[in-house]
């Protein structure tokens, strides 16, 4: 697996997933010690205000930084929002009660920009694609120029449905859609997940259904990690995941990384505001 791989995009139908799998996998990237920015994509049910607490310094948005007249790392990373139990992670998304409607028309040219410098501020980054991408300039966008896309479905007649309506519109060679990684997600017991995934042209992945999982989501803790004996055969699932997209071996703590914007920069860190390192002196690369 190339080490350039580190751009990866997950879609797929409503209620799959998507979200909950993003922040595991960033997770299990992040007990490595390394850096991961989430792009919480959505604007239509943003999705910040329902995975962070209430208190959460997230006064910043997706669709300003996008639509401003300028785009620099130092612009994104001041967009971004820090959890308070991983330092090796943050967040990009929409606020609280926004949409698409509250800004100008996001340019294509401005989004590959913005996913180009991600590349360059964080050892990985997970894209949250909307449901509805095609509607999504930064979902579109992500699922075109990541480095792998990993497409969540579920076992029952509704995802085969939104499969076949949706699929369509990845016809272009630029999507290649043919090199998805497919994927059956919240996969209850009893569901014939074996004839499904015949619908979708054969899956490489199964995430089982975790009671926890449910748990976390209600109790707005879905970046705590997972310590039920269900839960195991979740986590291990992810980590075959992220092996297989990006080659990674699992978590060996690394101690020592720093991720505050101060270093990089030479100024102070904002007090509670965390921030990933700057790499400076990298020359800037394309997909």
């Amino acid at each position: 697996m190339s080490d350039s791989k580190k751009v990866l995009a997950v879609m797929g139908s409503p209620g799959s997933g998507k979200t909950t799998v993003s922040i595991k996998l960033a997770l299990e990237l992040a007990r490595s010690g390394k850096n991961v920015i989430v792009v919480f994509c959505d604007p239509f049910s943003p999705v910040i205000p329902y995975v962070m607490p209430a208190d959460t310094d997230a006064d910043t948005s997706l669709g300003a930084l996008l639509t401003a007249p300028g785009l620099t790392q130092t612009n994104i990373l001041d967009a971004c929002v820090p959890i308070s139990q991983n330092e090796y992670i943050s967040l990009l998304g929409y606020k609280s009660g926004e949409s698409l409607m509250a800004y100008p028309k996001i340019t294509k040219d401005k989004t590959v920009d913005f996913f180009v410098m991600l590349r360059h501020l964080a050892d990985y980054v997970i894209i949250d694609c909307s449901a509805v991408f095609e509607a999504d300039p930064v979902s579109i966008v992500g699922i075109e120029t990541a480095d792998t896309v990993l497409r969540l479905g579920t076992a029952n007649l509704k995802g085969i449905s939104y499969y076949q309506s949706h699929i369509p519109m990845l016809a272009d060679s630029s999507f290649r859609a043919q090199d998805h990684l497919k994927t059956i997600s919240i996969c209850k017991p009893g569901q014939e997940w074996e004839a499904v995934s015949q619908q979708y042209g054969g899956v490489k992945y199964r995430l089982q259904f975790i009671s926890e999982l449910e748990k976390q989501f209600d109790e707005i803790s879905l970046f705590e990690t997972l310590s039920s004996k269900e839960s195991a055969a979740y986590t291990a699932e992810i980590q075959k995941i992220l092996g297989g997209v990006f080659g990674f071996k699992g978590a060996v703590s690394k101690p020592g990384l720093k991720t505050a914007l101060g270093e990089a920069s030479g100024k102070p860190k904002e007090k509670g505001k965390l921030r990933l390192k700057l790499p400076f002196g990298k020359p800037k690369g394309e997909f």
